[in-house]
């Protein structure tokens, strides 16, 4: 057994890779310049702790991740008449070179996962509108401190807590060196704007002044990443206004239109074809109508769930790029009314809207909290992004009919033909991604 105060790790777990080997010799002697025999077997080999918080219609989603000494520590029961002292719940002690060292009872922590979980759940403290939630244990899991998988990101998160509570082929570990994962869900009726966090926690352990924690409030469209030292037993205010929600999406949909560059196209050409500013008006209520409605809808998912159906969407966004291009710089046959204008820039709305929505989904989930508000504020957005687009190009092209008439004609050849060209290579792009996309064969 290979062991440094408060680091061990015995048997099957093949270690024998070289770099393996590096890693844990390394942090085995830092760990020995800082521990003393008293704390070893609890010793903060890792003294950060993570907390992700998701909003929901119905509550928060928190997923924690926290050096298991901090709730085991202070569990221990007192000293016997031998200097011995009772083990804390889910360990067992041990005695090696006059110094008493904690181990995680593996055993009993899979026999018995949801009351292990609920130890280091009942530490965190959350409390909205003067009544403090009951968690709700969703998922647990134990893992050696040099193997635990990635938590930073909400994909990471939902990773790291799928499988078996301690997954490792390791025979004897200690308490000090391993984290613990837990999912917990705090249900209330309705989301939650504005809460409070505190750790119960003070395990007495050197170094826990020292805590580095991260918490990341995941609110819809938008992540606040708040960085603390210490153990948080002062409660921290987190404030999520509605004001702040519809800010948020607002800005996200103005931010979206002017960067989505194939939205970016159709509105520029759109706007460089119309015929005056009547025809103006009826071209961007069309498309604001239809877009509309197939944002709330492709939202919700009233649309169809093939894996054809978004490179299908992608490329009709693109042959409508082509479509109103030429329109644009078209001389030939008869010209488009302002009904009929209206009725097809409705019809390509509609197929926009769908491109919106699937962007929306990247950072709204249907159980968010203020949804209908976030919903209609990025759909706003989108107009107040439309409408910088449609004025700036209507002012440029003003200013250049001011300077000669003439020079009208050959600014839309100028600006159409790029634009024609970049979707036609995004059709051909985006073609072979929906031929892929598709059940032949």
């Amino acid at each position: 057994m290979d062991f440094l105060c408060g680091i061990v790790v015995k048997d099957s777990f093949e270690l024998q890779k070289p770099l393996l080997n590096l890693k844990c010799l390394a942090v085995a002697f830092a760990v020995f310049l800082i521990c003393t025999n008293t704390f070893a077997h609890f010793n903060l080999d890792m003294n950060i702790r993570t907390i992700h918080v998701v909003h929901t219609q119905s509550g928060l989603d928190v997923y924690l991740r926290i050096p298991t000494p901090y709730f085991l520590a202070g569990l221990v029961g007192k000293q016997n008449d031998d200097g011995t002292v009772d083990s804390a719940p889910f360990t067992y002690n041990r005695t090696e070179q006059s110094a008493l060292f904690h181990y995680l009872d593996t055993k009993e922590l899979e026999g018995n996962p949801f009351e292990f979980a609920k130890i280091a759940a009942e530490g965190l403290e959350i409390e909205t509108n003067n009544t403090y939630l009951s968690p709700q244990i969703i998922a647990v899991r134990v893992h050696p401190a040099l193997y635990q998988p990635p938590f930073t990101t909400l994909s990471e998160v939902e990773s790291a807590m799928v499988g078996d509570v301690f997954p490792y082929p390791i025979d004897e570990i200690y308490v000090g060196e391993t984290v613990t994962d837990l999912h917990l869900r705090y249900s209330y009726d309705g989301s939650v704007n504005t809460y409070k966090l505190a750790s119960k926690f003070n395990p007495g352990l050197p170094g826990q002044e020292d805590t580095a924690n991260l918490l990341l409030d995941h609110f819809p469209g938008e992540t606040r990443v708040f960085r603390l030292t210490g153990l948080l037993n002062d409660p921290v205010e987190i404030t999520n206004s509605t004001f702040a929600a519809v800010t948020t999406f607002v800005l996200q949909g103005i931010v979206h239109i002017i960067e989505g560059l194939d939205h970016l196209l159709f509105v520029i050409c759109l706007t460089i074809g119309a015929v005056g500013l009547g025809g103006l008006l009826w071209r961007v209520t069309g498309f604001t109508i239809g877009h509309t409605i197939t944002l709330i809808a492709g939202f919700w998912g009233f649309v169809p769930s093939g894996a054809w159906f978004i490179p299908t969407v992608e490329l009709g966004i693109a042959v409508s790029i082509i479509w109103v291009a030429i329109n644009a710089i078209r001389t030939w046959g008869r010209q488009y009314g302002q009904h009929e204008s209206f009725i097809i820039t409705f019809l390509i709305g509609l197929l926009h809207g769908l491109g919106f929505s699937f962007i929306l989904h990247e950072f709204l989930l249907p159980n968010g909290a203020h949804l209908w508000k976030s919903l209609l504020s990025f759909n706003i957005g989108v107009e107040i992004g439309q409408i910088i687009i449609v004025a700036a190009v209507w002012a440029i092209l003003f200013l250049i009919t001011r300077i000669k008439q003439s020079l009208l004609i050959p600014t839309r050849w100028v600006v159409a033909l790029p634009c024609a060209a970049i979707a036609a290579f995004w059709i051909v792009e985006r073609g072979r991604i929906l031929y892929d996309s598709l059940p032949i064969g």
